[in-house]
């Protein structure tokens, strides 16, 4: 039988894993990640902020790895996790990327890239990707604003997406966003 030391033990590593994996995210989120245990979670990490393993930013609601984290927050990352959350359920593995993508996650057999396509940026990450060695990685392309949807050419784009007040509006490709 688990003792309350074991559970708050296995998921203090998985938070602190989680928040330093990406740098940054919001308290919102942290929660999400364990949804059976929220009251549990939030003692958790206002023990961690107290032991100054977890930096809490308050006027931006964000949980960070160290203070300078939240100078210079990664929206792009933010944004891209709340997609992932939209896969919780069925998610093996999941981790930051590199360059062009924010992260990648394993989930029913599949691999996917979350790839966020800052405005005025499609043209770069269109070449980018058409010049990287083919994956059969399935793409959700996260973007700001929903003209940018006819500028993007990705292979293996499964869906655009766009977060507004931390909700996702997932579109077939080929359908702009409304």
């Amino acid at each position: 039988m688990k003792t309350r030391n074991d559970i708050y033990r296995a998921e203090a590593a998985m938070l602190i894993h989680l928040v330093t994996t990406y740098h940054t995210i919001t308290f919102d989120q942290a929660l999400k990640f364990f949804p059976k245990s929220e009251n549990t979670i939030r003692t958790l990490i206002r023990k961690l902020i107290k032991q100054k393993r977890l930096y809490f930013d308050e006027t931006k609601n964000l949980l960070c790895d160290r203070p300078e984290s939240a100078n210079s927050p990664d929206y792009g990352m933010i944004s891209s996790l709340w997609v992932l959350l939209d896969f919780k359920k069925n998610i093996l593995h999941h981790t930051s990327s590199d360059f062009p993508a924010k992260l990648t996650f394993f989930a029913q057999d599949e691999v996917y890239e979350i790839i966020y396509v800052p405005p005025e940026q499609e043209t770069l990450i269109n070449h980018v990707l058409s010049i990287t060695p083919k994956d059969n990685a399935n793409r959700l392309i996260l973007l700001e604003i929903k003209e940018q949807a006819p500028l993007i050419s990705i292979p293996n784009t499964i869906a655009f997406c766009m977060v507004k007040d931390n909700i996702v509006s997932y579109y077939q490709k080929g359908e702009p966003p409304k």
